[in-house]
């Protein structure tokens, strides 16, 4: 089975990349997560012709989630982010979010990345946590995330989150470790050389009209440049978008709609279309 390279040059949380690793849960409610749409995509990925989980991840995102993201996929690292949630978990939720929010952040990348998921799991409808000036910057305290709610006739109890984050976290123990793990903080970039060993590229940028992103922003004419530059240095590239992208159609790449779209009331789930667009 021949070795292949998944490449996310805006990972968030990196829901697809968890998933083909093996990651048996979402690791938590985020903005434009894509784990609902993991099945539909890995289907994607793989119909590009590799096979298996990848041999070389490379994650990287202009937001916290350029630290965090390779962090967790390290299985050491991700063992260090356990141990400090495990701490957070043992004192009063309310507490350790005064302690964080609107202060600096870690300089190690498995407390930065603790800090980063405790602030993330607390707040409201998963809305993105930042550090603008090295300082956290939450959206907001989510109590009923923090302490959880009594059962009604209605609805079961709601357990607290950060100790079902940590049992998420512990589950991923039986993710595929890759030979190679890079990432970082960065803006999407181009590929700096031609790709030398089977590449696939999954390009999640913020969608047109939609809630932007901590750190990072890309316009339609971007993503376009972005895509082709990946794709002329060798990759399979595959672009999320709530619509099909007519510039790289235009080109001969394939549109593929993989969800219609939600029709009811909820504040909480995407309702647009989800697209894919991939290259030849």
């Amino acid at each position: 089975m021949a070795a292949w390279t998944y490449i996310e040059p805006c990972c968030g949380s990196a829901a697809l990349a968890l998933s083909l690793l093996g990651a048996p849960r979402s690791l938590l409610p985020y903005q434009g997560s894509k784990w609902r749409f993991r099945t539909a995509l890995a289907a994607a990925v793989h119909g590009t012709g590799v096979h298996g989980p990848p041999a070389r991840v490379e994650l990287y995102d202009a937001g916290p989630f350029g630290v965090a993201a390779p962090t967790l996929v390290d299985g050491a690292l991700r063992e260090a982010v356990i141990e400090v949630l495990d701490r957070f978990a043992a004192r009063d939720a309310r507490e350790v979010y005064d302690g964080l929010h609107q202060q600096p952040v870690a300089e190690d990348p498995a407390t930065y990345t603790a800090e980063l998921l405790f602030l993330q799991r607390l707040s409201f409808s998963g809305k993105a946590v930042g550090d603008r000036g090295g300082r956290w910057a939450s959206p907001g305290f989510n109590t009923s995330s923090a302490y959880g709610l009594p059962g009604t006739e209605r609805f079961g109890p709601v357990k607290p989150m950060v100790p079902s984050l940590i049992r998420v976290l512990r589950s991923y123990d039986r993710l595929h470790r890759p030979g190679e793990i890079h990432g970082g903080r960065r803006s999407a970039s181009p590929p700096e050389e031609s790709l030398r060993q089977s590449t696939v590229v999954y390009l999640d940028p913020p969608y047109v009209g939609s809630t932007t992103y901590p750190g990072g922003d890309l316009d339609r004419a971007s993503v376009v440049s972005l895509a082709t530059a990946w794709a002329d240095a060798g990759a399979r590239v595959i672009v999320s978008e709530g619509e099909p992208i007519v510039e790289l159609v235009s080109l001969g790449w394939t549109a593929q709609r993989i969800d219609a779209g939600r029709k009811d009331t909820s504040r909480f789930r995407g309702k647009q279309e989800e697209w894919i667009t991939t290259s030849r």
